[in-house]
């Protein structure tokens, strides 16, 4: 078995906060699509796609997460959901528009610049839609803003340093005109914590 702290962050204090943004990422997702949820963690968005896609093929870094995220979909009885351990900044295993959608969540901030945009330009390759969801770069004033900077400070050293330098950029904006993703929708949840960004990638 593999112990990861990691693992227990993501459970404990990043799925429960996320997941009151599901329900809206859900309208998003078609019966008909093959999604790619790229930096996936430990499945949890995923999983909760997969029931209502035709196929969700998660990646992760980590062999924890993927561990952990094939255990929870062989429990769900999930045949439609598959975790392969993959690097987010090389992409090129898929081909051209090989997914309906990618989707990335939580994931972009964690990320250094040059990644960041490695990866979204990757995903507008691979899929005919993107959606990113992250923090706002314009976190509201009050207590979650300071729960959100103090999480990413728990999170360590190299996390915190790409989390700043995320916030300073200016957020998905930035990493979106590096990469040359001309976002098509926006949407604030969760009072202007997070952002759930939208393009279609034949328009970017």
């Amino acid at each position: 078995m593999i112990f990861s702290i990691s693992n227990i962050f993501y459970r404990i204090i990043i799925d429960p906060i996320f997941s009151g943004l599901r329900r809206s990422i859900l309208e998003h997702v078609e019966p008909s699509h093959h999604v790619l949820d790229v930096a996936c963690g430990t499945g949890a968005l995923a999983l909760v796609m997969a029931c209502r896609a035709r196929r969700v093929t998660g990646i992760d870094l980590s062999a924890g997460h993927i561990l952990a995220a094939r255990r929870m979909a062989w429990r769900r009885g999930l045949t439609n959901a598959v975790f392969e351990l993959r690097d987010a900044g090389n992409l090129s295993c898929y081909t051209d528009k090989e997914f309906d959608l990618a989707v990335t969540s939580m994931a972009v901030h964690q990320f250094n610049a040059d990644l960041s945009v490695r990866v979204l330009s990757e995903m507008k390759r691979i899929a005919n839609r993107i959606m990113i969801i992250d923090y706002n770069h314009h976190l509201p004033r009050g207590w979650g803003r300071s729960v959100i900077w103090g999480i990413e400070r728990f999170a360590g050293c190299e996390h915190y340093r790409n989390f700043r330098t995320y916030m300073r950029n200016g957020g998905i904006h930035y990493v979106c005109r590096q990469a040359g993703i001309k976002l098509s929708s926006e949407v604030m949840k969760s009072g202007g914590v997070f952002v759930i960004a939208l393009s279609d990638t034949d328009h970017a």
